[in-house]
């Protein structure tokens, strides 16, 4: 990579003269005020492009939030101007086929600005109180994908009230009391560079200094959230329940499949808080419809009317929850119960594409089950080892072309079958093949049905059918070279990741879908002379050889693209081993007329 590149890549989009927040907590009756103060100065094109239209979103029941914008322009004669405010509904709604009023929008408009020019933003925000209870949490972070000058937390906070506090990285700290009745602690940090954000790299905000500040510990927000959500939500008729249990099945998975099928993810303006209130059973059976909190406290009752003892959890799918959660840090809840061996498992009936019961992305992240007790946070399991991608291919080379035609079978396991089962889950059924094609390297007019229920998780994923690739083939006296296809062919999305892992400018990435791809690639027909072979390789985290056998010739690869956050020797493996996968000599077999 050109040092012009690297210079490109590290330069920042803006910088941040002031980024300062500044939370009044000290009269928790009359609620909280967080005030955001922000002056940028974009230093590039995107720069621009990124600040022109920014947004600040929040929800109507329980906040409000004033908004005060300028710009001021470099070029004499431009002189100042305000920004222009508008407030909608939020954009995620209708993507998510969610359609809560009470979700808004602020966007500010700057128009006209340059390179160099000055915005000045601050956002007041009023919350009057919080879902669900009053248990307040807040993060801040001192870097970002933006250069930062200064960075300055102050909290305002009561005496008298009790406060937890957690804090990583380098800041400079001071406190005082006002009047013997309010602690006043400030947090400043040193000037943070830039943390570039490209595709499969770590979040800058998970390895940003941060401050956090809780007025409760884990064990209180689960026990002042599980009546909330689970106790007093136990409303529905029981001859009901017993015949949705006739119905599906009477097994953990069976119940969850139906509540993921039957009842249609849609929710309205509903209850005091929506989004965060949940109905009660009746009420979701009634519409057949809800947002994850409906459906985990419906597919809470069945179960327990079915004799199990499950737990709502709550997590967050946008972020790790942290280690101080308050009553805003979850977005998203399911279902874990004890197996009869002890085993914790999870149900997830919003999610219909993870064997595992939750998303692959929340492997390690930390969940809050809701008990009546109080409960510590607890983190995901890693199965990392169950994300497989296996690949095989039996065909023949086509005489006079450089072709491979065959019958190719696909299986997918854990992250992988979650990752390729959502991908042809949300394309139309005519568009498939389509997306087949380009997923495993296949020519136009392949045959490859989708025969599996993609919606259902206990339909395992396997994909059959026939298609053709492109091989390489050079002719050079006596001699013919033949350069096999392997996995930077057959697997694009580990080619995708694979180009943004390869250069060595970062060393912080993420692998946003970890698995390991086999590919068995059996090849007759095979050109007239005598073959040599290529030498194998064997690394930790690729393989590759090419064997002989009778007529056919038998391609093995095996690439690793794991752990999602690969430390720094294990990341100078993958990427000597994506080095060698794209090495032309390492699948070239020459024959020798």
């Amino acid at each position: 990579m050109s040092l012009f590149l690297l210079l490109l890549i590290s330069m920042p989009d803006a910088v941040y003269l002031q980024h300062s927040i500044t939370l009044d907590c000290s009269s928790p009756d009359s609620g909280y005020l967080e005030t955001t103060r922000e002056i940028i100065v974009p230093l590039t094109a995107a720069g621009v492009e990124r600040y022109s239209r920014i947004s600040a979103s929040f929800r109507k029941t329980w906040e409000s939030i004033e908004v005060i914008a300028s710009v001021s322009h470099w070029r004499s004669g431009r002189g100042d101007d305000s920004g222009i405010l508008r407030e909608d509904p939020h954009s995620s709604l209708l993507h998510s086929n969610r359609l809560e009023s009470s979700l808004r929008q602020v966007f500010i408009e700057f128009p006209g600005i340059e390179i160099g020019d000055t915005l000045k933003i601050e956002i007041r925000r009023k919350i009057s109180y919080l879902p669900m209870g009053d248990f307040y949490s807040y993060t801040f972070y001192a870097a970002s994908r933006d250069s930062i000058h200064n960075a300055v937390f102050k909290v305002l906070w009561p005496s008298s009230r009790e406060i937890h506090i957690q804090s990583e990285g380098v800041f400079e700290y001071r406190d005082y009391t006002i009047d013997g009745e309010t602690e006043c602690m400030i947090w400043r940090s040193s000037p943070q560079t830039s943390i570039p954000y490209l595709p499969f790299s770590s979040d800058p905000a998970s390895i940003s200094p941060f401050v956090t500040v809780s007025s409760h510990s884990p064990e209180d927000v689960s026990r002042g959230l599980y009546p909330k959500l689970d106790l007093n939500c136990m409303v529905g008729s029981s001859a009901l329940a017993d015949s949705i249990i006739g119905v599906a099945g009477n097994t953990p998975e069976e119940l969850s499949v139906w509540v993921s099928e039957e009842i249609e993810y849609l929710s309205g303006n509903w209850g005091s808080d929506p989004g965060y209130s949940p109905r009660n059973p009746a009420e979701t059976l009634e519409d057949m419809s809800g947002v994850c909190r409906d459906k985990t406290v419906l597919l809470l009752w069945l179960l327990r009317r079915a004799g199990y003892l499950p737990t709502a959890v709550l997590t967050s799918i946008s972020g790790d929850i942290g280690y101080y959660p308050g009553s805003r840090s979850f977005d998203h809840v399911l279902v874990t119960l004890q197996d009869e061996g002890g085993k914790t498992i999870f149900l997830d009936p919003t999610n219909t594409y993870s064997s595992d019961g939750f998303t692959y992305t929340l492997r390690g992240s930390g969940y809050l089950p809701l008990t009546s007790s109080g409960s510590p946070i607890e983190y995901f399991p890693d199965n990392s080892a169950d994300d497989v991608l296996s690949i095989v291919i039996e065909g023949s080379l086509i005489e006079d072309s450089s072709l491979v035609a065959g019958n190719i079978s696909v299986s997918f396991g854990g992250a992988a079958e979650e990752l390729f089962r959502s991908m042809l889950g949300t394309v139309e059924p005519s568009e498939r093949n389509l997306l087949i094609e380009r997923l495993f390297g296949l020519l136009p007019g392949s045959e490859i049905p989708v025969e599996a229920n993609l919606s259902s998780i206990n339909t395992p994923l396997r994909l059959e059918g026939t298609g053709r690739w492109e091989c390489g083939i050079l002719r050079a006296g006596e001699s013919f070279y033949l350069v096999l296809p392997g996995l930077e062919t057959f697997d694009a999305v580990s080619s995708r990741a694979s180009a943004y892992m390869l250069p060595s400018f970062r060393d912080d990435i993420y692998i946003e879908t970890p698995y390991t791809a086999h590919l068995r690639l059996l090849l007759t027909n095979l050109p007239h002379g005598h073959p040599e072979l290529p030498e194998s390789c064997d690394t930790a985290n690729y393989s590759i050889s090419i064997t002989l056998s009778d007529d056919s010739l038998l391609l093995e690869e095996r690439l690793a693209l794991q752990p999602s956050i690969p430390d720094v020797e294990r990341l100078c493996v993958i990427r000597q081993g994506l080095l060698t996968g794209l090495s032309a000599s390492a699948r070239t077999v020459m024959f020798r007329r």
